[in-house]
């Protein structure tokens, strides 16, 4: 379950968008020519999702707005997940209203919880950068560009364990910790997508995986912010088992359900198309979360 880190998460003066929260970076993403590399200083991620407009088009640098954040926002969203998991999991409604308060007012909107998870969209990028690469130029080609040749031949499991610093950045900050362990839960659920050969991907294989890793990433980011006292409120440790697995479906379903992208042309994805894809994944998903906690 999410537990990437120890503290009481973040507090009510904490900026929307913390200022060492980074963009994902320009890099050249994994198991491409390296020719493709948008440049993301730029408005970075202006209208998540959305297509560019005219006024996009232009060289004109726009900064972001980010607004002040209000007093209490995460009250809200923090009372509903502890009366979510004081319930043992089994009251639903306080959980759909708690990840609402989250999006609508602890971050207020879906875009500043998209620029949020800055490592996890740079590591959900990285996923589809590796399976393009598997299926344009082949598993040994891919990991030999990497220098990761000894991987060739090994368990898919093994495979994904060894890519683990080519998908998440190195570092010690809550947004590298979510995204690495958002990367490692999703290996470990390897055996529901039925991959046991990496040369018999399918597509429906490598979007199932990659939803699920966007799905554990805002399951670690919603226990950092708003669920930590859930451990502590809830009754033993069946309650917390049960809590857990009803979140953990929760936003695994609503991740799949929002997910529109198609992925049938990840081969000749530009690195642009890949992040546009993941940011807009990232966006429909806290759309989709914030209205189903109106119903």
């Amino acid at each position: 379950m999410g537990t990437s880190g120890s503290s009481r998460g973040p507090q009510n003066s904490t900026p929307l968008v913390p200022t060492w929260l980074d963009e994902p970076q320009s890099q050249p993403l994994p198991g491409g020519t390296g020719e493709d590399i948008p440049n993301n200083n730029r408005n970075p991620a202006p209208n998540i999702g959305d297509a560019p407009t005219a006024g996009d088009q232009d060289n004109t640098e726009q900064p972001v707005i980010v607004h002040s954040p209000e007093p209490e926002r995460f009250r809200l969203a923090r009372t509903n997940f502890t009366r979510f998991a004081r319930s043992g999991g089994n009251d639903r409604r306080a959980l759909h209203r708690a990840v609402r308060d989250y999006v609508r007012t602890a971050t207020r909107g879906s875009d500043n919880a998209v620029r949020r998870m800055g490592a996890s969209r740079a590591s959900a990028s990285n996923v589809l950068g590796v399976f393009r690469g598997f299926q344009r130029e082949g598993i040994g080609e891919t990991l030999s560009h990497l220098n990761l040749q000894d991987l060739a031949g090994r368990s898919p499991q093994d495979v994904f364990l060894g890519l683990t610093e080519v998908i998440c950045r190195d570092g010690g900050s809550v947004d590298e910790a979510i995204a690495r362990d958002a990367w490692l839960e999703t290996v470990a659920d390897i055996d529901r997508f039925g991959i046991d050969d990496l040369t018999t991907l399918t597509i429906d294989q490598i979007r199932e995986f990659f939803l699920s890793f966007i799905a554990h990433a805002i399951e670690v980011r919603l226990y950092q912010d708003i669920g930590i006292n859930g451990f502590r409120v809830a009754g033993d440790i069946d309650d917390i088992e049960n809590f857990d697995a009803q979140l953990r479906s929760y936003i695994e379903r609503a991740v799949r359900d929002s997910f529109i992208s198609e992925l049938t042309d990840l081969p000749a994805m530009s690195d642009s198309d890949i992040r546009m894809i993941v940011d807009r994944t990232y966006s429909e998903a806290w759309e989709l979360l914030e209205l189903i906690g109106d119903r």
